[in-house]
């Protein structure tokens, strides 16, 4: 008999954060199928061992899309993510791949759907539920080949393992691919639950499987693989051994009207199931900073566990480990906190000011200069949002960089500046901030953050452990994370994956992509509703400040702009300027930042060039195939330019 090889089921699915229940070892492919399909007890381990090949989305290790793009900058070059920003991966050597594992796990789907029928007693809805379940994985684990490589090896059945190597699979058409990704996810939308309660939140529901078939739809209908000058390249480039072009070269604008309707049809199913965005009064956290009510409901959007959050659509309950996104982006403390999940340059200018505008075309900061310095008082301090509250945002006697000031809630919810507000807790026992003025007077609940070289967030005269930039990241950080001298307690939660707010911004860009009139304003009507919650104004209202929007084109960057807004740091990025085919003019220069060896507000608050690695070549559209498999496999061609 073989021997028997293991996999620890990494995290569990369920809601809340009690201890796991599934962190069983469970059996992989080659055990026999008597002792994976004995019991019900099995077929479910063996179940959950298919969702332990979805990559860890937060893992520096794993995540191909998390700290990748060019949103953040961090004082992390070392570790293994920092290769794709760097440009420093190869065929041969291509540091985080998704290829392997996935396949695998598309293996570990056919399997239990082979095997389920000779479970003793298992009943018609469990073999119902379990096998749309592998269904909506199997599709899952397609959509994140195709995003990676373009054209994929369809898998339509359990894999022959014992065929030769000239029988071999080749590459399935990209239309193919796409037919089958959106086909899987009809299947098992159509045999789902449309939500799940209790330990059962995590699984695949329909509405995270409509929701993902129109994120399909709508990837296949944008430039990169739809009509792009990059697509054309590839159109050209990309043919199988037997002659098969595997991508088409002309635009096909019918496949936004295509992803339109598949978006229409998610929103409504998630409407139907109860999912709306959340607004909640009150938000579920103790730390009484920040007090503006619309930056707590921000700030604590992604940190809230589903059964108080009805945006959540599917959430993963991932462990992000010991140097994960939270201890990252928190206040340095040594050993404990890291100080360096910074955002770019090119980040802080997409967020709007207070009116919903870029900050370098309202007209009410357009003509200033971002990085004058300004002495910080109770009036310039406080911003009025468009909802009519007010808040404080910064610190008066502080000094600070002019930006900074009556910018839009989602800035000031997400991002750490000087002068401005980082909502941590500090033990009241042995408080980790303690030796910082500031945290005495907010009740040890809130940090005043100099970015200076010398400040409590400065790069003092470390070479990790410091913002690169001079801002920190606060999206996705728990304000009741409490740090001590000897140690922190991370308030955990599940992560998002699919939120309602992205079927709103998909559908939208669907709309702008289509431009009828009746097209404009459905998108219109979906991206107000992403602005009313970030507490800015309707966007007719803001642009008609400088004359209006002036097309669907101009309609449709403004939309891809909230986008890059709303879904900052949610893995969005990495994939979304690649599809737009912008990637180049954004991923493959030095980012931007302050000075961060300033010691006074004048030497820090200067437009300053990171000097790190940053490379972006021609053929990074797509990454590679390990060159293994493609050496192993008559029939499967390189990616151009492996």
């Amino acid at each position: 008999m073989k021997s028997i090889k293991y996999y620890l089921l990494y995290f569990c699915l369920i809601a809340g954060l009690s201890s796991c229940n599934y962190l069983d070892i469970v059996p992989d492919e080659r055990e026999k199928a008597e002792d994976a399909f004995k019991d019900m007890s099995a077929l479910r381990r063996y179940l959950y061992s298919c969702y332990s090949y979805i990559p860890n989305l937060i893992s520096g290790s794993e995540s191909l899309d998390f700290f990748t793009g060019d949103e953040v900058i961090t004082g992390f070059e070392h570790e293994t993510f920092a290769k794709f920003p760097q440009g420093n991966f190869t065929a041969a050597n291509p540091v985080i791949s998704h290829w392997n594992k996935v396949f695998a796990g598309i293996r570990q789907c056919y399997m239990l759907q082979e095997g389920i029928y000779q479970v003793p007693g298992v009943d018609e809805a469990t073999i119902k539920d379990y096998i749309a379940q592998t269904n909506f994985l199997i599709a899952y684990f397609h959509m994140l080949l195709m995003k990676s490589y373009g054209p994929v090896i369809v898998i339509e059945s359990l894999p022959d393992i014992s065929i030769s190597p000239e029988q071999y699979a080749s590459r399935s058409t990209l239309k193919e691919t796409v037919e089958f990704i959106t086909s899987k996810y009809k299947e098992a939308a159509d045999n789902l639950p449309a939500k799940r309660e209790g330990i059962e939140v995590g699984l695949a529901t329909s509405t995270a499987a409509l929701a993902l078939r129109a994120y399909t739809y709508m990837y296949y209908a944008s430039p990169l693989f739809n009509g792009g000058d990059v697509c054309k390249r590839y159109a050209a480039e990309l043919v199988n051994p037997d002659g098969t072009p595997l991508m088409e070269a002309e635009e096909d604008r019918n496949r936004w009207v295509v992803a339109r309707d598949a978006y229409k049809e998610a929103i409504d199913a998630a409407k139907a199931a109860g999912h709306d965005l959340y607004r909640v009064e009150n938000p579920k956290f103790s730390n009484p900073y920040p007090q503006n009510e619309r930056l707590r409901i921000l700030r604590s959007n992604l940190n809230t566990i589903v059964r108080y959050n009805p945006e959540e659509i599917l959430t993963f309950n991932i462990d992000e480990g010991a140097y994960g996104m939270q201890k990252k982006s928190m206040p340095f403390l040594a050993n404990y906190c890291f100080n360096g999940l910074a955002l770019s340059m090119n980040m802080i200018e997409r967020f709007y000011t207070k009116d919903g505008l870029p900050y370098d075309v309202d007209p009410d900061t357009k003509d200033l200069n971002p990085y004058q310095v300004m002495d910080l008082t109770d009036l310039n301090t406080k911003v009025t949002f468009a909802d009519g509250s007010e808040a404080v945002v910064a610190e008066s006697g502080e000094r600070t960089a002019q930006m900074f000031l009556n910018r839009e809630p989602r800035f000031y919810a997400w991002v750490a500046f000087h002068g401005g507000y980082y909502e941590v807790t500090s033990a009241s026992y042995n408080g980790g901030y303690s030796n910082y003025p500031s945290m005495k007077k907010y009740d040890n609940k809130q940090m005043v953050t100099s970015f200076l070289r010398s400040g409590n967030c400065g790069r003092a005269a470390r070479d990790r452990g410091y913002s690169p930039s001079g801002f920190l990241n606060k999206k996705g950080v728990h304000p009741d994370n409490t740090v001590a001298k000897n140690g922190v307690t991370l308030k955990k939660y599940p992560w998002p994956v699919v939120r309602l707010a992205e079927l709103y911004l998909g559908y939208a860009e669907c709309c702008a992509e289509v431009g009828t009139a009746e097209d404009v304003t459905n998108a219109k009507q979906y991206l107000n509703l992403i602005r009313e919650r970030a507490g800015i104004p309707d966007v007719d209202v803001s642009w008609a400040k400088v004359g209006g929007i002036k097309d669907a084109k101009h309609l449709r960057d403004i939309v891809r702009r909230e986008r890059q807004v709303e879904m900052y740091l949610e893995h969005q990025n990495f994939w979304d300027m690649r599809r737009w085919e912008l990637a180049d003019q954004y991923f493959g220069h030095k980012a931007i930042g302050m000075n961060v060896n300033g010691d006074t507000p004048e030497d820090f608050c200067k437009r300053t060039e990171i000097n790190f690695v940053r490379a972006f070549a021609d053929y990074h559209w797509l990454l590679p195939i390990p060159s293994k498999d493609v050496y192993n496999n008559p029939n499967l061609v390189q990616n151009p330019g492996y």
